[in-house]
C-alpha cells in the first residue's frame, strides 16, 4: 500500500495519494460509510467493480476504469472487489470542484464514471497509468494529471472555509452562518454547492466520523465513545449511526484500524449471491 501527500500547489486540493494490490478476489460486501469527502478511484484493470444504493440493495451497477465517488450522505453498498492494482486520491472538503471542474452538489450521493465526467481524456489516463510498471510512477502520474487539471487560483469561498474551521461538534449552525454574514439561504446553498452537502448534515458526517475513528482503533465502551464525539447519549447516537451506517454500533466491523470508514458485511457464496445483478 502506497499513501502519501502530494507536493504544492496539489496538497491544498488533495489530502492524500494512494495506491493497493489485491492479489486475490475478495468476495466479501462492505458499507462504505460517509466521510464528507470526494473521492477518485481509478482500478489499473478492465473488470467490473459493483455497488449498489442503500434503498435499493438488490438492484446493482457497475463501473470500469475510473469512477468519482461524489460526498455520501449515508453509506452505499460496494460489492466483490477483483485482484488488481487500484490508484486513487481523496481530495480535501471543498476543495474537489477546483480539480473535478463541477459544483459538488452535483455529485452528491453520484458515482459517476471518469469516461462520463472527462470524456475520452478520462479513457486515456486510465489507459496511461495501466501502462506504467513501477506503483510510484503510477502515483506520480497521477499527480501530474491532477496538478494540470487545477482551475486557478486554488482558492476555498471565505465563508465557507470559515465555516469548515469553526463547525464542531458543538457549533450551531445558525450561529456560524451569522457570523459569515450571509442570509440563511446564501450560506446553506454557498455550502452546499462548494462542499456538497448541507452544513447541518455536514457537521453529522464529521461528528459520525470522529466516532468511527474512535471505535475502529479500539473504542472502548459504546456510552464514551458517543459522549467524547459529541452525541447527546448512546441511544443518540446509536440513531445516528444507524442511519449513517446501515448497521448498530455494536455490529460496526472495519477491514482494519485505519480502514474505519469501511464495514465488512458479507462473504463467500452470500456475497457472490447477492450481486447477480449489474445494471
Amino acid at each position: 500500500m502506497i499513501r502519501y501527500s502530494p507536493a504544492r500547489p496539489l496538497d491544498v486540493a488533495i489530502d492524500c495519494i494512494w495506491l493497493s494490490q489485491r492479489r486475490q478476489h475478495c468476495a466479501s460486501l462492505e458499507h462504505m460509510l460517509p466521510s464528507g469527502k470526494a473521492q477518485l478511484v481509478i482500478p489499473l484493470h478492465d473488470s467490473a467493480i459493483q455497488w449498489a444504493a442503500p434503498e435499493s440493495k438488490e438492484l446493482w451497477h457497475s463501473w470500469t476504469r475510473g469512477v468519482i465517488h461524489g460526498p455520501q450522505s449515508r453509506y452505499y453498498m460496494a460489492g466483490p472487489k477483483p485482484p488488481g492494482v487500484i490508484v486513487g486520491a481523496s481530495f480535501r472538503v471543498g476543495m474537489a470542484a477546483e480539480i473535478l471542474g463541477v459544483p459538488l452538489d452535483e455529485l452528491r450521493d453520484r458515482h459517476v464514471s471518469i469516461e462520463e465526467l472527462w470524456g475520452y481524456r478520462g479513457l486515456d489516463l486510465h489507459d496511461r497509468l495501466a501502462a506504467i510498471r513501477e506503483p510510484m510512477d503510477v502515483c506520480r502520474a497521477l499527480e501530474a494529471e491532477l496538478i494540470a487539471r487545477i482551475r486557478r487560483p486554488l482558492l476555498i469561498h471565505p465563508a465557507i472555509a470559515y465555516a469548515l474551521h469553526a463547525g464542531s461538534v458543538s457549533a450551531r449552525v445558525d450561529q456560524i452562518q451569522q457570523r459569515t454574514g450571509y442570509s440563511p439561504r446564501h450560506f446553506i446553498d454557498l455550502f452546499h454547492s462548494t462542499v456538497g452537502l448541507t452544513p447541518k448534515h455536514f457537521y453529522r458526517v464529521q461528528r459520525f466520523s470522529t466516532a468511527l475513528t474512535q471505535l475502529a482503533r479500539g473504542g472502548g465502551r459504546l456510552a464514551d465513545v458517543a459522549s467524547a464525539a459529541g452525541y447527546a447519549d448512546q441511544a443518540h447516537f446509536s440513531r445516528e449511526f444507524r442511519e449513517l451506517a446501515g448497521v448498530a454500533p455494536s455490529a460496526y466491523c472495519p477491514p482494519a484500524p485505519n480502514s474505519e470508514h469501511h464495514h465488512v458485511v458479507g462473504s463467500g457464496k452470500k456475497a457472490s449471491r447477492l450481486v447477480r445483478r449489474p445494471a
